[in-house]
């Protein structure tokens, strides 16, 4: 067995204990000013790691043991929740690599687009935001941001994600909608992202910021990723994830571990 996989299982046994009391001199605290004392706990916990050392991180953090339950590589873009899988990656053989088309390989998703901070540290390489994802599908999501496309879609991969015009509040803009499953999963990584570089993120550049510290996005891409957060609650998968990103990068998603805190800091 691969040594950084046993020394991980070890300490991941220990992981949910250790961060029992992560979350200090948070209580009583409220909106914005929460949101910074949480990007103060969760930036000087950060241990940032190499983009290379993702790979083989994905092999436990990302591993199926809840879905399928088969150890293969959960990607958001072609987990089917609801019946067999369109594809799997169990081998690291899978890794991109050249692609022509999906299930030909898997590599890293950026669900914060890292042309918008050009590919700058520590943001390329955290844990919280970037996914294992199928190279084709996360070629064709691109730098587009998140949305809700109607009816008649552009593209639709094979377990359902859609490119297409953005249909919440009709903003009109072309997006990329993921499957209902994971909703609520890129909103809460989204969150931390906005969270986690509240004091660089007005340097960064995407057309769903606001140029704020504070609330960050757009008001209408807030309100669907408030909408996504609840209606696609924390699953089992995305607890193990954030215990087993908190051994690998010694942070957390504080949104995993607290749901309640976005509309505590967003809800107006």
């Amino acid at each position: 067995m691969n040594k950084f996989i046993i020394i991980f299982a070890v300490l991941f046994s220990n992981s949910a204990i250790a961060a029992k009391n992560y979350y200090s001199n948070v209580e009583g605290l409220s909106g914005y000013q929460l949101k910074s004392a949480l990007k103060i706990i969760i930036s000087r916990t950060h241990k940032s790691q190499s983009y290379g050392a993702l790979f083989h991180a994905y092999k436990e953090t990302d591993r199926d043991t809840t879905y399928d339950g088969d150890g293969s590589i959960v990607d958001m873009y072609s987990e089917n929740p609801n019946g067999k899988d369109p594809y799997i990656f169990n081998s690291p053989k899978k890794r991109c690599g050249n692609y022509k088309k999906e299930a030909d390989c898997y590599n890293r998703e950026h669900i914060f687009p890292q042309s918008s901070f050009s590919k700058g540290k520590p943001m390329r390489s955290d844990f919280f935001h970037v996914y294992p994802s199928d190279g084709y599908v996360n070629n064709r999501r691109g730098h587009l941001s998140f949305g809700e496309v109607g009816k008649v879609a552009i593209w639709t991969s094979k377990n359902g994600s859609k490119i297409g015009t953005n249909i919440f509040e009709n903003v009109g803009n072309k997006v990329f909608e993921p499957i209902d499953e994971f909703k609520g999963d890129i909103a809460r990584s989204l969150l931390y992202f906005a969270t986690r570089y509240e004091d660089r993120i007005q340097s960064f550049h995407h057309e769903w910021l606001d140029g704020s510290r504070d609330r960050v996005y757009k008001g209408h891409f807030v309100r669907m990723l408030l909408k996504w957060h609840k209606q696609d609650p924390v699953s089992e998968h995305e607890r193990n994830r954030n215990n087993r990103g908190y051994t690998f990068q010694k942070n957390r998603n504080p949104f995993i571990d607290h749901p309640e805190w976005v509309e505590k800091i967003w809800k107006k």
